[in-house]
């Protein structure tokens, strides 16, 4: 899935493409395995930790949280769990960058969307 996905081109769309284009991008995502989301997710994650600006980063975490947002609360806690999965298998350098940037993401999001994917945590 992810080598096709070149996340920069992804970040530089506008608001409302970029949800567009991650939201298809979910919908391929959440039917495969637990195994398979988490290396997509890894690759993923590494490409934004070695390409994106910070503000690129923050611009696809905002993206991110808005969409998983929308899902089910059990759907919400899975995807979660295999992110972190994913963001801990990442070398430490680019680890902490995920979670550093990720946590901006958060504070700055709607309280709907911080309370939902913090209750899923």
């Amino acid at each position: 899935m992810s080598q096709s996905i070149d996340v920069l081109t992804i970040a530089a769309l506008p608001e409302e493409d970029r949800e567009a284009t991650m939201g298809q991008m979910f919908q391929q995502l959440l039917p495969l395995n637990v195994e398979q989301q988490k290396n997509a997710l890894g690759d993923l994650l590494r490409q934004m930790g070695e390409k994106a600006s910070d503000q690129q980063y923050l611009d696809l975490c905002a993206t991110n949280l808005k969409l998983a947002a929308m899902l089910p609360d059990k759907t919400l806690h899975q995807f979660l769990a295999v992110r972190m999965q994913a963001a801990a298998e990442l070398p430490s350098e680019l680890a902490e960058r995920d979670g550093t940037l990720l946590r901006q993401a958060l504070e700055h999001a709607d309280h709907g969307i911080r309370e939902k994917i913090t209750r899923n945590m």
